[in-house]
C-alpha cells in the first residue's frame, strides 16, 4: 500500500486560510491534504493559538508560558471544553 504524501507547511497554511475565509469546507480541506477532518480541526486550533510557528520544525519540546498554562487550566475548570479542545 502506498504511503500518503505529506503536506508541506505552505500547503497546510494555504488550506487553513481557505477554510477560515470560508472558501472551502472542512471536508474539502481534509481531502486536499489527505488527512482526517479531526486533523484539520487540531491544526486550526494550534494555528489560532500559536500562529504559523506551530508548523515550523523545532528541535526541542515546546515551552509554554505560565500565563498560557493558567489560561488553559481555568478554561478547563470553567467547562469551556475538554482537555483535547483546550
Amino acid at each position: 500500500m502506498p504511503h500518503k504524501k505529506k503536506a508541506t507547511t505552505e500547503e497546510i497554511i494555504r488550506v487553513i486560510h481557505a477554510y477560515l475565509s470560508e472558501e472551502i469546507e472542512l471536508k474539502d480541506a481534509a481531502q486536499q491534504l489527505q488527512v482526517h477532518t479531526s486533523t484539520i480541526r487540531r491544526w486550526i486550533r494550534h494555528y489560532k493559538a500559536e500562529g504559523i510557528q506551530f508548523f515550523m520544525p523545532h528541535e526541542h519540546n515546546r515551552v509554554y508560558s505560565a500565563e498560557l498554562k493558567m489560561k488553559a487550566v481555568l478554561s478547563y475548570l470553567n467547562g469551556e471544553g475538554g482537555y483535547m479542545f483546550i
